[in-house]
């Protein structure tokens, strides 16, 4: 695919650590080894002084049967996904889609932005302003930019997403091949779902969904392969496991096969490495074994966002909002488009774009009730259906 070659380009990516290191702590001498450092920023950045070095990497190898910090698994995740639709953005530029490409800027703007940016703000004001300023700029490239004036603002960009996980991320989480694991199947699990929702009867329905598919399984590929060296040898036996696993995974995408068969591949990815890490599958993809939790936690955080908007907090209420569509709804559009594909689409424009329009352009709060009062009663229907299916 030729995704896959152009990330190797646009990465730099996740700051894992290059298994030489560890030879490079016994080798008298080595500075040249220890110098490759800087081609992985993530390593040497302290969380709180934006950093200019640090000691050996600690436990780098440990394996825990207690699942990592989950807030920051899903952050990492957001930014490994604005990762892949700069990779699609670029590819799909480089063959003149300017209308695919610009899809794929807009989604990190438009979808994930606003679930990281108080996170972003906490850390460091400045690379927050930075980060989003150089996303619009770079929706705003695509019609009149060369491919290499597209490309190098994505480096730039890339580089900025290095620096926001440096500073977000504490580096013992980074340099964690359990963290690194749960991200890898946090991103398939998004994937497994953009999927679903682009092919059907073998069909591609949905192009950008199947190349956010794409993308965010290159992505969970990308960090496997830098994390690989961590595993302990103990379990390496199980890394060419994951890795054929993989390569089924890509062909299966790249063949358009029934979602059925991604989700196979993926869920036998995310069984290994549950066994690999000891945490559960559950935790590994962060998604329950079933759907019926996610409707009531939409329910919240409608209400949520409606305090939030009352108290004219705009910026809380956009987020709020965009959580219960990519945290809670994402992972129930799938089961609800095998019992009504009708009600899953509308639902999903009525909390994707509808609230958000609303909300963005500040409408009387009643508008807001009204709209939310839309999306319950399209909850009650969907979750009776859901409940009846299984």
């Amino acid at each position: 695919m030729k995704m896959q070659d152009e990330s190797k380009s646009l990465t730099s990516s996740k700051q894992h650590v290059n298994p030489v290191l560890f030879v490079a702590c016994f080798a008298a001498g080595a500075i040249a080894i220890f110098a490759s450092v800087s081609l992985y920023p993530g390593l040497v950045q302290g969380q709180e002084s934006g950093g200019t070095g640090a000691g050996p990497v600690q436990n780098s190898t440990n394996m825990s049967s207690s699942a990592p910090n989950s807030t920051l698994v899903d952050f990492d995740s957001n930014i490994e996904q604005i990762r892949g639709h700069l990779e699609q953005a670029i590819a799909n530029k480089e063959i003149g889609n300017t209308t695919l490409a610009k899809a794929h800027t807009l989604h990190p703007i438009e979808e994930i932005y606003s679930s990281i940016a108080v996170q972003i703000d906490a850390a460091d004001p400045g690379l927050n302003q930075s980060l989003s300023s150089s996303l619009g700029q770079l929706s705003n490239m695509v019609d009149n930019s060369t491919v290499e004036e597209f490309k190098s603002k994505a480096s730039d960009i890339n580089g900025l997403l290095n620096d926001t996980v440096g500073k977000v991320i504490p580096v013992q989480e980074i340099n964690d091949s359990g963290f690194n694991l749960m991200v890898v199947g946090n991103l398939l699990s998004v994937a497994n779902n953009e999927y679903k929702e682009a092919i059907e009867n073998g069909q591609l329905k949905e192009i950008v969904e199947y190349q956010d598919g794409q993308a965010f399984i290159s992505r969970a590929n990308s960090i496997f392969n830098e994390t690989s060296p961590l595993i302990p040898q103990g379990m390496s036996a199980d890394v060419p496991v994951i890795s054929g696993f993989f390569a089924d995974l890509r062909n299966a995408v790249q063949e358009k096969s029934n979602p059925e068969v991604v989700s196979s591949a993926i869920g036998s990815i995310t069984h290994e490495i549950a066994e690999v890490t000891g945490i559960s599958e559950e935790n590994i993809s962060g998604t329950a074994s079933d759907t019926s939790a996610y409707i009531p936690e939409i329910r919240n955080l409608l209400n949520q966002t409606l305090d939030a908007y009352r108290n004219q907090n705009y910026d809380q209420a956009d987020a709020l909002a965009i959580q219960a569509y990519l945290d809670n709804y994402e992972f129930v559009e799938a089961p609800l488009a095998e019992q009504n594909r009708t009600l899953m689409e509308t639902t999903e424009l009525m909390l994707r774009e509808d609230l958000r329009q609303l909300i963005q352009t500040q409408v009387p709060i009643e508008q807001i009730q009204e709209q939310i009062d839309k999306i319950n009663s399209n909850l009650d229907q969907a979750e009776e259906l859901l409940a009846a299916s299984g």
